[in-house]
């Protein structure tokens, strides 16, 4: 997610923004359909299909996009960094107003919105990020690859301690929380809703969050900070060997480490392997797989749609969850956990694809999306452009 647009864009940043969009879609739509804060999904479903689309997505989704989005806000974030210090201008007092506006939106969209919310901690991270910026990218990626160290020892050795004594992740189902969750959801109003949401938004900023997100996700925004100094997407031609190994090691490993909770389907600790590790070595493969694809003139020209949803990403996600409220709460469609997985991907398919040819008719006529004219207004004091 950029922070500002700069004079001349980069495709394939664009087509990295437009594609993690779609792959936040089919996490968030399990949140917006089913109890997934009091219930293993595992153990929520019982159709043989169901159970098999959980699987596709727990290998080839969930995890490996949330690293791929902060990564490119660092990445972008980096990019208005030297170009303010190319034009000799502090960068510090811009980018806190960027981010205070972030958060401000965050927190609306959180509170009345989705509690899945993950703007407010973009924008939180990104007032520590705004003084690591000024950091050269080797010195970056050291402190990225000491976070990302610690959070993934500290995971291997509680997860393989917490598999000694609990074996079976139907333990932590919360048999009152689903019942309540559906109950709020499927059939209240505004005012039950709001409230239900307040109660799972608790979970969501609880101080193991913040924590588990300090060490998960500021990583990865500082990984995309030092490729933007290096310049490994704009220099992505002769990088090409670079790319391609990163490629087949990240989706290889990924892809293993992913699988491995399959291999002990009750196993807590294979799963915390997979997602916590597994997952943004997986993030790896399809970056450097998207931009070597992005080389290629022909597939630069064909995804000029995600490239446009990706140019308006800020807004994209937005309206993702104001339509996916509208569809599973009871104020609107009430289809709250009464899909199955499958349904949900059609459903999905068929968002991403309105929010597409909805981008491609918006930059006809603007040269920004709508939130990001108005976050651009708030910053820089200018008027929507045309």
């Amino acid at each position: 997610m950029q922070l500002a647009p700069t004079k001349q864009r980069i495709g394939t940043l664009d087509l990295l923004r437009g594609l993690s969009l779609f792959g936040i879609l089919l996490v968030n739509l399990l949140a917006f359909n089913f109890p997934v804060n009091y219930v293993s999904l595992r153990e929520f479903l019982e159709h043989p299909t169901d159970l098999q689309m959980e699987k596709y997505l727990t290998i080839f989704v969930q995890g490996s996009f949330y690293p791929l989005f902060a990564g490119l806000f660092g990445y972008g974030l980096q990019l208005q960094m030297n170009k303010s210090k190319e034009l000799g201008e502090s960068f510090i007092g811009y980018g806190s107003k960027r981010l205070s506006f972030l958060l401000l939106i965050g927190l609306l969209h959180a509170f009345f919105i989705w509690y899945g919310d993950i703007l407010t901690t973009y924008a939180v991270l990104g007032f520590g990020l705004l003084f690591l910026l000024k950091l050269k990218p080797i010195f970056q990626l050291l402190i990225a690859t000491i976070l990302f160290g610690i959070c993934s020892l500290t995971v291997t050795v509680l997860f393989y301690i917490s598999s000694q004594f609990i074996s079976d992740s139907s333990e932590y189902t919360d048999v009152a929380g689903v019942a309540q969750s559906i109950e709020s959801y499927r059939y209240g109003g505004v005012i039950e809703i709001f409230f239900q949401r307040l109660n799972d938004l608790s979970l969501q900023y609880s101080i193991m969050m913040w924590i588990s997100a300090f060490f998960t996700i500021l990583p990865f925004m500082l990984v995309g900070a030092a490729a933007s100094q290096w310049r490994l997407i704009e220099r992505a031609g002769e990088l090409k060997k670079l790319w391609f190994v990163l490629c087949i090691i990240g989706l290889s490993l990924g892809l293993y480490l992913k699988n491995l909770i399959y291999h002990e389907p009750t196993s807590i600790f294979y799963e915390g392997i997979g997602q916590v590790i597994g997952a943004p070595i997986l993030t790896v493969g399809y970056v450097s797989l998207i931009v070597l694809l992005g080389l290629i003139p022909w597939v630069q020209i064909i995804t000029k749609p995600i490239q446009a949803a990706g140019r308006m990403s800020l807004t994209i996600y937005l309206m993702q969850s104001v339509i996916q409220s509208i569809l599973f709460y009871g104020f609107g469609f009430g289809l709250y956990g009464k899909l199955s997985l499958l349904q949900l991907f059609y459903i999905a398919l068929a968002i991403y694809a309105i929010q597409l040819v909805f981008s491609m008719i918006w930059f006809k006529y603007f040269k920004q999306g709508p939130v990001e004219a108005l976050w651009k207004s708030v910053t820089y004091g200018k008027r929507f452009e045309k």
